[in-house]
């Protein structure tokens, strides 16, 4: 008897250890990305993405810890922590991208990406955006561009015309103020410094006056020089000073919104706050939020390019977002395993569908219900105005930027004080090789 339970005992230790040493040897990974935080993916989305990868990834075990939030938090918490190994892959900006590769953070994906038999289903112009020096070093889910978003409900109502020119732009914008008694705002900027709405906005509309030309270029040395001018930051900056203080009984933004960000755009259109804002495709997610989001999104708006300046071009930013695996991950392999499945085609087909954006892969945008979708199509209409961002580091000249805005919309400086002091910080940036 004893003997029989001496020898049970040692099976049932046996049977434990074997299960604690299977589950311990399951590798665990973790996958940061701000919509999983945020309103820009369903919940219903997330629930689904989690039981898919558990089965098209049995060996892997998926934490469901989706990182510090903001893609602000993200990029200081994996720049302080990414060499412990997690997060193994990180969803971010492409902004982002070429902060991480200069850190050497992010494996070089080139080689895995190169023998995926469904590499070509990607858009050229997403891969070409986060190659850098002829290497890829993350794996498109999400493009898109800036499109003028506005209430064309309104607009009848007031006997508006939607606005082609900044002065349109302007003007309109004012009159909605008006004409609604200052219930609603007639548009919205973000200006929060730290924001990259508020950078990827101002970008858009340098690219304008700039006509489509970048604000950085190699010299001849290699190193990055400023390759924008004065005049051309002096015009964007005016546009911002124009929306405060061109009409100051009605201006054309809330006042009380100046240093904000993209949280209160979104939610400020989708309550009825904004008429018309500079915007992404992303906030289609927010009609699941409520009645009221779900019939301004889905009867009341309508898409257009954003207005230009007299003299200008249509242009707009190219947003590509990535899928990028630390280089310090403890499963390499793993972890290429579970970015693939982030961009096949049913997953990014059905974030792509329940959040608004344009998809990376063809085979999905190619999918009946895209191609006959009015959202999708308008903003597909606009990539091909689209500019990207040169690859260089953007904190530095972001941040710069959006004091340059504050300054402006907070009347310290002029448009033309602004765009001068910004110029020469710039080119402070990149002599000190800050880029």
């Amino acid at each position: 008897m004893k003997g029989n339970f001496v020898c049970t005992g040692w099976v049932a230790l046996l049977v434990i250890t074997m299960v604690a040493t299977e589950a311990w040897a399951r590798p665990k990974l973790t996958f940061w990305n701000m919509p999983f935080n945020s309103q820009e993916v369903s919940l219903n989305y997330v629930k689904w993405w989690e039981q898919e990868i558990a089965q098209a990834l049995p060996d892997l075990e998926v934490e469901k810890y989706y990182g510090p939030g903001t893609y602000e938090d993200a990029r200081k918490n994996f720049v302080v922590q990414a060499k412990t190994g997690k997060p193994d892959v990180i969803e971010g900006l492409v902004e982002d991208l070429t902060v991480y590769t200069k850190q050497d953070l992010i494996a070089d994906l080139t080689e895995v990406f190169n023998s995926w038999a469904e590499q070509d289903q990607f858009v050229p112009s997403t891969v070409k955006a986060l190659t850098l020096d002829g290497k890829v070093y993350g794996i498109p889910y999400n493009t898109n561009a800036r499109v003028l978003l506005y209430r064309k409900d309104l607009l009848t109502e007031y006997g508006l015309e939607v606005p082609k020119t900044w002065d349109d732009y302007v003007n309109v914008a004012s009159t909605i103020t008006k004409k609604s008694g200052k219930k609603v705002a007639g548009t919205y900027f973000c200006s929060r410094i730290g924001d990259p709405r508020a950078f990827q906005e101002f970008v858009s509309w340098y690219f304008q006056v700039s006509e489509r030309e970048p604000i950085f270029k190699k010299g001849d040395d290699g190193k990055w020089k400023v390759h924008a001018t004065p005049e051309n930051f002096t015009k964007v900056l005016k546009l911002y000073a124009d929306l405060v203080f061109a009409n100051p009984d009605f201006p054309a933004i809330d006042l009380n919104q100046r240093g904000n960000g993209w949280p209160e755009e979104d939610n400020g259109y989708v309550a009825g706050k904004w008429a018309m804002v500079p915007m992404g495709p992303w906030i289609w997610g927010h009609r699941k939020d409520n009645g009221t989001a779900r019939a301004i999104l889905e009867e009341k708006t309508a898409i257009a390019p954003l207005p230009i300046p007299k003299d200008g071009v249509l242009a707009t930013y190219l947003e590509v977002k990535p899928m990028m695996i630390n280089k310090y991950s403890k499963n390499p392999k793993e972890a290429w395993e579970m970015t693939k499945f982030i961009t096949a085609r049913d997953a990014m087909a059905g974030w792509a569908w329940d959040s608004g954006f344009i998809p990376a892969r063809k085979d999905v945008s190619e999918l009946e219900n895209f191609k006959h979708s009015w959202w999708q199509q308008g903003f597909s209409a606009q990539l091909a105005t689209a500019v990207a961002l040169e690859p260089v580091n953007w904190l530095p000249p972001q941040q710069t930027m959006l004091q340059a805005v504050g300054m402006v919309i907070y009347q310290k400086k002029t448009p033309a004080e602004a765009g001068q002091w910004l110029y020469d910080e710039l080119v402070k940036q990149a002599e000190k090789g800050l880029l």
